[in-house]
């Protein structure tokens, strides 16, 4: 099992043998508290049958709530069910204390499960020690902690067998079991008549949670899902719902965007007898990280789960016919039951391609993946030195190994300016990679003892205590899940002191044929000003204008986006770069608007860009035909901001490019 850890000091091998015999006795009568959300409860699963087996001759009763209780039955690992209903302990234990239990095993995690088992006095009270409730149990477990303190993220399946192997129990058997009443499976019929005429596979949707909104992948995205399933294969697609009022308002959106028919179970909910039978009968489940898509691994189907803010470690199964799709973005996993970002960064990073990807591998039996995700998965040593799978041995080839090497490292172009801070420095060197004919081209920046006042201003930006390093790092990986052109980031760390950043750095790739707007924009504005190049040239400002206002709808502002830091592809695709300094402002917003949009004014060159073509650029930017009291003062405020850039650049001697 896990390195979960026993609380009993001294413990001699004769009392473990009497402990085991007690366990073994036929007049034992025991007591299982079972977790209350539905997906722990089925998790549980392995546990249960393990003890059942250890306990076969004595008399085990759940205690669970309904929804638990319905979910697990017909079981044929109890011999009766209580009901944990909304009493308080000392009422639980008046009603449990009559049936003289001689073990209780707690499941559940809760301190009033403890208080209640113990003072319904029964002997032998097993369970996890936290939750304050140690001094309550007669045998405790202790889960494992990472080095902060906080639980280390393992399978809940782990973290319930557990229990039963310290009871002595056989835990070799893993997989999660359900069983479905025929009774169920025959009323079903009448609900969802469209499975007795599927031409094609049954295909369920999942597209609700219990947790909360920031687990759910876009309703969208799920009625392209059905339309694709369909069109591919003939699917009969079924939305699966809780029957209440948010998540029926899921199920109608979803079948309101979808160009086919689907099977609604927000308009006939079913029990959740029924929906065990539904799952039995699909061929595939799609499903948020929620309680549902455990029946279905539970039951043996084809499930494909989508993760965004919970770590799946938390509820790997290791189901061989599961395919995982995680949302990999710098902010997950957060855990919080609400996004709190202006974008759903984790889910909205999982595509409809991945999603039919993965649906196909398991519908024509070629799983060639057990998990996709959605950004690279950075590997290395603890959080000093972090780098893509796929660049490691390039770097490595180069010594680049540790953050002590990177900042040892001088084989390189040396990109340092005059007026870049002195803590700062910029490489360029090459890399030579096993799949590719040519060197790749990156860039280094580190960030050597940044000044305590720039530490904490980052930290006020960022919200939290962050390095130079990965707060770029963090930045251009949440740009990019939002759909921002940025570069891609190969291996970042840092180092830290007692309390402030000592050394920080971050290695990007260079952008495939791409350049600087400064250095070079596209040939339609250097040759004659033919009808053409004029209709070339206003297509361009427009789609300049549509990727910044992209940008800065994600919440995000650059604070340095000057012409330099905007690149553009031979493809016609925009990118940013130099996102150091890039954060998402919880006040003035408008403010930092302001100076992006001046920034561009005053580094577009004023011998291509005209007052005219500023004026197109800025409705294209707003999506407006007309200009707004609004509009105008905005267009004031980032004339004036651009001006006064320019005053101080005279001052030092420096031409100013829109006045060119």
């Amino acid at each position: 099992m896990q390195s979960v850890k026993r609380d009993t000091k001294h413990e001699s091998a004769l009392q473990r043998d009497q402990r085991d015999l007690e366990a073994e006795r036929p007049d034992a009568n025991v007591l299982l508290w079972l977790p209350s959300p539905m997906g722990d409860a089925i998790l549980c699963t392995p546990a249960l049958r393990a003890i059942r087996r250890h306990f076969a001759s004595s008399t085990i009763s759940f205690l669970a709530n309904p929804v638990v209780r319905e979910i697990l039955s017909p079981s044929a690992f109890n011999d009766e069910w209580l009901e944990d209903g909304k009493e308080n302990p000392f009422a639980i234990a008046a009603k449990i204390r009559k049936r003289q239990f001689t073990h209780a095993i707690l499941f559940k995690n809760s301190f009033a499960s403890a208080m209640a088992v113990f003072w319904a006095g029964i002997p032998s009270r097993i369970g996890y020690a936290r939750e304050g409730r140690s001094v309550l149990l007669s045998e405790k477990l202790r889960p494992p902690r990472l080095p902060d303190g906080t639980f280390k993220p393992e399978s809940m399946v782990d973290y319930y067998l557990a229990i039963a192997s310290w009871l002595g129990a056989d835990t070799s058997d893993k997989h999660l079991e359900l069983s479905v009443d025929p009774a169920a499976s025959e009323s079903l019929k009448a609900k969802v008549p469209e499975l007795t005429k599927a031409a094609g596979p049954v295909v369920v949707l999942v597209p609700g949670g219990a947790f909360g909104p920031s687990k759910c992948w876009p309703n969208a995205r799920f009625s392209q899902m059905a339309d694709r399933l369909i069109a591919d294969y003939k699917a009969t697609v079924v939305i699966s719902v809780a029957p209440e009022p948010a998540e029926r308002r899921i199920a109608g959106d979803i079948c309101d965007l979808s160009r086919h028919r689907l099977a609604n179970l927000g308009e006939r909910p079913v029990t959740l007898s029924e929906l065990k039978a539904l799952f039995a009968r699909a061929d595939l489940a799609i499903s948020n990280d929620t309680g549902p898509r455990h029946i279905g691994v539970a039951l043996g189907r084809k499930v494909v789960s989508l993760f965004g803010p919970n770590d799946p470690a938390w509820t790997d199964t290791k189901y061989e016919n599961e395919v995982q799709i995680i949302g990999n973005v710098p902010c997950a996993p957060c855990h919080d039951p609400v996004c709190g970002r202006n974008r759903h960064l984790c889910m909205e990073s999982i595509t409809v391609e991945m999603v039919l990807d993965a649906a196909k591998q398991l519908l024509e039996d070629d799983r060639r993946r057990s998990r996709i995700v959605t950004g690279p998965e950075f590997v290395g040593s603890a959080e000093s030195f972090r780098v893509d799978p796929g660049y490691k041995g390039a770097l490595a080839e180069l010594g680049l190994t540790s953050i002590d090497a990177v900042f040892s490292f001088n084989a390189a172009e040396n990109l340092n300016k005059k007026n870049l801070a002195c803590f700062r420095s910029r490489l360029q060197f090459e890399i030579d990679l096993p799949e590719s004919s040519q060197p790749r081209t990156v860039f280094l920046k580190r960030y050597d003892c940044p000044p305590v006042r720039d530490q904490l201003r980052n930290w006020l930006a960022a919200r939290s205590r962050k390095s130079c390093g990965l707060l770029e790092y963090a930045s251009t990986c949440e740009l990019s899940a939002a759909g921002i052109g940025t570069p891609k980031p190969i291996c970042y760390g840092e180092q830290w002191g007692t309390l402030f950043e000592k050394r920080s750095f971050i290695i990007t790739e260079e952008i495939p044929n791409a350049e600087a707007l400064e250095r070079r924009l596209p040939d339609c504005f250097s040759e004659p000003a033919t009808s053409e190049n004029l209709r070339l040239r206003r297509s361009f400002i427009a789609e300049l204008a549509s990727f910044i206002k992209r940008f800065h709808e994600t919440g995000y502002r650059h604070r340095d986006l000057y012409f330099s830091h905007i690149f553009f592809s031979d493809r016609g695709r925009f990118f940013l770069i130099d996102l150091a300094r890039a954060f998402e402002p919880r006040f003035l917003s408008r403010r930092f608007q302001i100076k992006d949009l001046a920034q561009i004014y005053y580094s577009a060159p004023g011998r291509h860009f005209s007052r005219t073509d500023r004026l197109r650029f800025y409705l294209s930017y707003t999506g407006r035909r007309e200009l707004s009291h609004q509009d105008k003062v905005c267009i004031r405020d980032v004339i004036n901001k651009a001006q006064r850039m320019a005053r101080h650049d005279r001052k030092h001697g420096r031409q100013v490019p829109f006045a060119s």
